[in-house]
């Protein structure tokens, strides 16, 4: 076969597409414009947790939003007082369902447990919680008065530096943290994550699943795992 014969008409049909091509008028700019999503949610901490619990009807999605419906439980079972979460100049680590009642073992998280439930065993032998009844009330408050920071805390006022916050836990509650700080930073690499109670060379920290949730009264942190205490 001629191989000029296969040539000549490829030779043809490029040709061809380049004067189409070269025919076409030069791309326009599709006029984008950048949209930061809003973080404020114009409720205080309170009003937003009972939102996302499934118990406020305004929310369209209310039997099926049950994200916070595990710490909503912990927070009438313990008796805290709920106005704590309504008083101004705060900010507060809300518990994702997955922090309370999922039990894992992954690694490299400390100890086998990265869920309230199963950190804290009960019953001999020890086991996981199955119910915030398997603790006492006053063991349960306290940790939510761990997790309500004295003084707001986010995005805008946090860096790589570490800041040492005070909470409401009263001092000598736990004898593992007798001062009842917690520890914050902000970390910047390409997710740019808030991280509660780092250690350098350790692996005992949280690092927030959703941050800078701006309520009316502080920001919110949503964390899904148990958070531990600073390493010393």
């Amino acid at each position: 076969m001629n191989r000029y014969k296969i040539v000549i008409p490829v030779l043809i049909l490029l040709l061809a597409g380049c004067q189409k091509f070269m025919g076409l008028s030069k791309q326009q700019d599709a006029g984008f414009e950048p949209h930061v999503l809003d973080p404020h949610i114009n409720q205080n901490a309170w009003q937003y947790l009972k939102y996302r619990s499934g118990l406020d009807t305004t929310n369209p999605n209310y039997k099926k939003d049950t994200i916070f419906k595990p710490m909503y439980d912990a927070i009438i079972y313990s008796g805290i007082d709920t106005n704590e979460y309504t008083k101004p100049d705060r900010t507060f680590i809300f518990l994702h369902n997955a922090a309370v009642l999922t039990l894992t073992t992954t690694a490299p998280k400390v100890p086998a447990s990265t869920c309230y439930w199963g950190y804290y065993q009960v019953s001999s032998p020890l086991r996981g919680a199955t119910s915030w009844n398997d603790y006492s009330p006053a063991q349960v408050k306290s940790w939510l008065q761990y997790l309500i920071i004295q003084g707001q805390y986010s995005f805008d006022n946090l860096s790589p530096i570490e800041v040492t916050v005070n909470t409401l836990l009263p001092p000598g509650t736990d004898t593992l943290n007798p001062q009842s700080i917690m520890v914050l930073e902000k970390i910047n690499d390409s997710n740019a994550k808030i991280r509660i109670n780092g250690f350098v060379g350790s692996y005992s920290y949280t690092d927030v699943r959703t941050a800078g949730i701006l309520g009316t009264n502080g920001p919110i942190h949503v964390v899904d795992t148990y958070v531990i205490y600073r390493a010393q």
